[in-house]
C-alpha cells in the first residue's frame, strides 16, 4: 500500500503573519504642522531686523527722550517734561541761535564754493578729450576718499601756528603768522577751507556726470544758430545741469548739516561759539553736560530743519522735470 503524501499547506503572505493589531496602525506622523517660510523672507529678514535696530529704535528711543528730563549719572530716572524741552530750545537759549547762525553761514559758504568750483572743475574735465582723464578724476576722488576725522589732522597739522605749511607761506612773503584756528575772525573760514578741500571733487564728479549724460543735439543746434560759449553754457547746459545741480545739493547739504567730526577735531566748537555748529552743540549737552533730553531735542530740531530745507529741493526737482 502505497504511503500517503503529507498534508502540505499552501504558502501564505507575509502580510498574513503580522499581527493584526499591528498591522493595522497607521505609520506615526508628526503632530506639528510644517511651516513653509519664504525664501526671500530667509535672506532679508536678519538684514531687515538689523536695520531696524539701528534706525528705528534709535529714533523711538530719541523722540521719547526728548519728551522727558533726564541727566545722565543722576540719581532721578525719566522725568515727563513733554514739550517743554522743545520750548527751551527755541524761547530761552540764546546760545543755539547763536549755533543756528554759526551753522547756516558754514553750511552756505562751503556748499555754495563746492558747487561753482565743482562746476568749473567738470567743466574743464569734460573737454579733455585725451585718455588721462580716468587718471585725473581718481586724482581727484582721493580727498573725499578720507575719513573727516584723517582730513581735520591733516589741516590741523597745515593750520599749525609754528610749524604748519601755511604759516611758512606767510612768512615768507613777508607777513606776519596767523593763528588760523584759534582767531574769532578766521577760525570759521579755516574749517570751511577744510570742508571745501575735501568735497569738492564729489560735486566735481556729480557735475561730470551730469554733464557726459547731456544730449549733443541741443549744442549742435545752437552751434548753427551761432550761440556763444557763454550763450551755449547759459542757455543750454545750466537748465540741462539743473537736476543734477539739486541733486549735488541737496547731498552736500544734508551732509554738511550733520558735520562734526571735523569740528572736533580743527576747532572744538572754538574760540568761543565761532565754529560752534548745532550738530557739535548738540553733542556738547548731551555728553559733557549729560542733559540727555535736552540734547535729544536739539537733534530732533536739527532733523526738522534738514527735512524742511530736503523737501524744498524735492520739490523744486519735481517742478523742474514737469517743465522738462
Amino acid at each position: 500500500m502505497a504511503p500517503e503524501a503529507p498534508d502540505v499547506q499552501p504558502p501564505t503572505r507575509v502580510a498574513h503573519s503580522i499581527h493584526p493589531t499591528i498591522a493595522a496602525t497607521p505609520l506615526p506622523q508628526s503632530r506639528r504642522p510644517i511651516v513653509r517660510v519664504p525664501v526671500w523672507l530667509v535672506f532679508l529678514g536678519p538684514t531687515v531686523f538689523v536695520l531696524l535696530a539701528i534706525t528705528v529704535f534709535p529714533l523711538v528711543y530719541s523722540l521719547a527722550l526728548s519728551l522727558h528730563s533726564w541727566t545722565m549719572g543722576a540719581r532721578a530716572g525719566w522725568r515727563w517734561v513733554g514739550v517743554q524741552n522743545f520750548a527751551m530750545v527755541l524761547r530761552a537759549d540764546p546760545y543755539f541761535w547763536t549755533s543756528v547762525r554759526v551753522t547756516l553761514t558754514y553750511v552756505g559758504a562751503a556748499v555754495g564754493l563746492e558747487l561753482v568750483l565743482g562746476l568749473a572743475i567738470a567743466l574743464l574735465l569734460n573737454r579733455r578729450a585725451d585718455g588721462r582723464g580716468g587718471t585725473v578724476q581718481t586724482l581727484l576722488i582721493l580727498p573725499t576718499m578720507m575719513t573727516p576725522v584723517v582730513v581735520g589732522i591733516v589741516w590741523r597739522l597745515l593750520y599749525n601756528p609754528d610749524l604748519g605749511f601755511l604759516n611758512y607761506v606767510v612768512t615768507r612773503l613777508g607777513l606776519p603768522p596767523q593763528h588760523w584756528l584759534g582767531d574769532l575772525g578766521t577760525a570759521l573760514a579755516a574749517v570751511v577751507v577744510a570742508d571745501i578741500w575735501e568735497w569738492t571733487p564729489f560735486m566735481a564728479l556729480v557735475m561730470l556726470a551730469g554733464l557726459r549724460a547731456m544730449p549733443r543735439d541741443p549744442f549742435e543746434a545752437g552751434a548753427i544758430d551761432g550761440a556763444s560759449g557763454w550763450q551755449a553754457f547759459r542757455y543750454i547746459t545750466l537748465p540741462l545741469l539743473t537736476p543734477t545741480i539739486l541733486v549735488g545739493v541737496l547731498i552736500r547739504l544734508m551732509d554738511a548739516f550733520k558735520t562734526f567730526d571735523l569740528v572736533f577735531v580743527l576747532t572744538k566748537g572754538g574760540p568761543g561759539m565761532s565754529t560752534e555748529v548745532l550738530s557739535y552743540y548738540t553733542y556738547r549737552y548731551g555728553f559733557k553736560f549729560f542733559h540727555m533730553g535736552y540734547a535729544a531735542a536739539l537733534s530732533y530740531i536739527l532733523l526738522a530743519i534738514v527735512v524742511i530745507i530736503s523737501q524744498i529741493f524735492v520739490r523744486r526737482l519735481a517742478h523742474h522735470e514737469v517743465e522738462l
